[in-house]
């Protein structure tokens, strides 16, 4: 999704400078990502397999496939989901 004249709607991908706007932070999240990866691996080492996957999404959309951002089911944002719900798994913390 992007905002184009304050309307919200699909990345149609013709902007080459949008997309490698949003790689760009997405890149920076994900140098944040691993470390907090990193740390939650030596504490419970199935942990290891996101960060594997989230740069593996980010290479891929780097790579030129968009889909590996947030479509594709091995997407960075489907991982950080997966993640996410790891999380509160493991901390017990129930989703409402």
């Amino acid at each position: 999704m992007r905002s184009a004249h304050g309307i919200v709607t699909a990345n149609d991908h013709i902007d080459s400078e949008y997309d490698a706007r949003v790689l760009d932070r997405l890149t920076d999240l994900d140098t944040r990502a691993q470390i907090v990866c990193a740390h939650l691996s030596a504490a419970l080492p199935r942990f290891r397999r996101y960060g594997l996957r989230l740069a593996d999404a980010l290479a891929r959309a780097r790579a030129g496939e968009p889909d590996y951002v947030a479509t594709d089911t091995s997407s960075y944002h489907t991982v950080w989901f997966q993640l996410h719900e790891d999380l509160l798994v493991t901390l017990g913390i129930p989703r409402f």
